[in-house]
C-alpha cells in the first residue's frame, strides 16, 4: 500500500471521519489493517480510489471510507471499487454523504428505517 498516497486520497475527500484532513496516517494505516477487505484503485503508482469492509465474513459487513479522488469521479472507479468491496454474500450497510446518496442508490442500497448511528461528536447527519 502506498500510505502517503491514500492519506492524500482522504484529505482530499475528507475521509476517514476527518483522519484524512488530519493527514493522521498511523490511524489510517491502523484502520485499514484492521478491516476485514480493502480495496483500492490505481492509477500508475498513486492511489486514486479505495473502501473498505468491517465484517463477521458471515452474515453482515458494514462499508467505510468509500472515496474516489474528485478529480477521477464520474469513470466507473466508485462503482468497481463498490462491486468488488461487496461481492461476498452478506448484509451490507453503510452511512453515505449528502453528495453520495444517489450514487449508492445505483449500487442497490435503499434507505433503511431503523438505522442508527452514535458519532463521538455533533455531526449534520444524525436527527436530532
Amino acid at each position: 500500500m502506498d500510505w502517503e498516497s491514500l492519506v492524500e486520497l482522504y484529505c482530499q475527500t475528507d475521509g476517514v471521519i476527518g483522519l484524512g484532513r488530519d493527514r493522521d496516517l498511523p490511524r489510517i494505516r491502523a484502520s485499514f489493517l484492521n478491516s476485514h477487505k480493502v480495496v483500492t484503485a490505481w492509477e500508475g503508482d498513486r492511489v486514486v480510489g479505495a473502501a473498505r469492509l468491517l465484517s463477521d465474513g458471515i452474515c453482515y459487513g458494514w462499508v467505510h471510507d468509500v472515496a474516489v479522488l474528485p478529480s477521477m469521479q464520474r469513470r466507473g472507479i466508485g462503482k468497481r471499487i463498490m462491486e468488488e468491496v461487496t461481492s461476498e454474500s452478506l448484509l451490507y450497510g453503510l452511512t453515505s454523504s449528502f453528495e453520495a446518496v444517489d450514487f449508492y442508490v445505483r449500487m442497490g442500497f435503499r434507505k433503511h428505517k431503523t438505522a442508527m448511528a452514535r458519532y463521538r461528536n455533533d455531526s449534520v447527519y444524525l436527527e436530532s
